[in-house]
């Protein structure tokens, strides 16, 4: 008894051949469907891994009552190898000031400042990692430009008020 296999189109063909001249053909059939599931996304990346925003050095007496903000100072995020991405939602994670969980707790000898982000349109950036802001763009190269600036929330005391966020973000 002879046995040839062959494999043709996803079927497998066994055929017997006997020693008296008669075949038998047996025909066996397996499949196996694959279903694929995923999706790409938008995509790019930064120019930079770290952007500074210099407030310089402002006088106590530009912040004389509580609310009062020093000049705004700006700084961008620029996209580099871009594909498909026309917006980015942005959060940013600081440690919050305890006057004001809406501003960043500077470290350094100062006191009764804090320190105000947001976007050049003008949209808040608070340091809690979950309030995304948006941007959008219609081509070519993305810029996100931030501000900042220091804002008095209490008594003053002169020092060093200096801080770090981490700012995370979404490509659409």
């Amino acid at each position: 008894m002879n046995k040839i296999r062959t494999h043709a189109r996803g079927r497998l063909l066994t055929t017997t051949v006997l020693a008296m001249g008669m075949a038998t053909i047996v025909h066996a059939e397996d499949s196996l469907d694959f279903e694929v599931q995923g999706a790409v996304t938008p995509s790019c990346g930064l120019a930079l891994s770290r952007v500074r925003i210099d407030l310089d050095t402002v006088a106590a007496s530009e912040l004389g009552a509580v609310g009062d903000g020093s000049r705004w100072r700006e700084a961008s995020f620029t996209g580099v190898d871009c594909i498909g991405a026309t917006k980015a939602s942005v959060t940013m994670r600081a440690a919050a000031h305890p006057a004001d969980p809406r501003y960043i707790a500077p470290v350094g000898g100062a006191e009764g400042v804090a320190i105000e982000m947001r976007t050049a349109d003008g949209q808040s950036l608070p340091p809690d990692g979950s309030s995304p802001v948006e941007f959008s763009w219609m081509g070519g190269v993305p810029a996100l430009a931030f501000q900042a600036r220091y804002i008095r929330v209490g008594p003053l005391k002169a020092g060093d008020a200096v801080a770090t966020a981490l700012v995370q973000i979404q490509w659409e």
